[in-house]
């Protein structure tokens, strides 16, 4: 083989080495990309769900009757000895 063909040979094949190094960047981007928005959905269900369980709890509180409380006696027990 010649040595300018050996050059074209070189030049092709890191070509596509450049080819795929970009396809492989790509593709890594594009993962980061799908797991940062993942996470903001997850954050943001989260973030829902504590604040629907605040607003029902602070409802819950606010309709829940006030009343006297109740004082419960318990005798003492029948064999116990009364100074």
């Amino acid at each position: 083989m010649s040595t300018q063909d050996d050059d074209a040979q070189r030049s092709m094949e890191q070509k596509a080495l450049r080819n795929v190094r970009a396809l492989v960047d790509k593709i890594e981007t594009t993962d980061e990309l799908d797991r940062k928005a993942v996470r903001k959905q997850l954050t943001v269900i989260v973030v829902a769900v504590l604040v629907i369980f605040g607003v029902a709890f602070i409802a819950w509180q606010v309709m829940a009757p006030r009343g006297q409380p109740r004082a419960v006696v318990i005798p003492p027990p029948a064999n116990a000895v009364t100074k």
